[in-house]
């Protein structure tokens, strides 16, 4: 019995306690044990998701710390190709060679396109206001706590919580 089936037929049961239909005392005894039985799946069926959700999560750690040790590895290679491709413009530069052709690749310095690039040394707040840009995002801490105290702020809502299984 799969946990979908067992929540359904826990559900049936419990309709049928609720729309009045056991008056005689056999009835609830049996509905009880019925429930009992589906109670010991129920369990039996938690143990095994809750032992598959662990094994998961612990798989995930694991290659989620091997992605790191890898990250690092490909951060490294990059900053060397980006150190030895620095070194060799810089060769190309003080020899006058701004050109070469070799076996295999075709080298050349050339000038960055795209905009110039622009160096701010002076606080914004110190340039006029048509240098200036302004971001207006909401505060969320204050409008909280102002819904929290009773107070309305149209267009704001606070959510209900969520829930979360804890497996121990």
């Amino acid at each position: 019995m799969n946990l979908y089936q067992i929540k359904s037929e826990i559900a049936d049961v419990i309709d049928v306690i609720l729309d009045g239909g056991i008056d005689n005392p056999e009835a609830q005894d049996a509905l009880e044990e019925h429930l009992a039985g589906l109670d010991v799946v129920l369990e039996a069926k938690a143990d095994d998701y809750a032992g598959l959700v662990q094994e998961l999560t612990l798989r995930a750690e694991a290659r989620t710390e091997e992605s790191r040790r890898i990250r690092a590895l490909a951060d490294a290679d990059r900053a060397l190709a980006d150190r030895l491709k620095q070194r060799l413009k810089e060769a190309m530069e003080a020899t006058g060679k701004l050109k070469l052709d070799t076996p295999r690749f075709k080298l050349a310095v050339a000038g960055n396109g795209g905009k110039q690039p622009l160096e701010v040394a002076v606080e914004p707040t110190a340039l006029d206001p048509q240098y200036q840009a302004v971001k207006v995002e909401a505060n969320k801490d204050a409008i909280r706590a102002a819904l929290e105290a009773g107070t309305a702020v149209p267009g704001c809502t606070l959510l209900p919580r969520g829930t979360s299984l804890r497996i121990r």
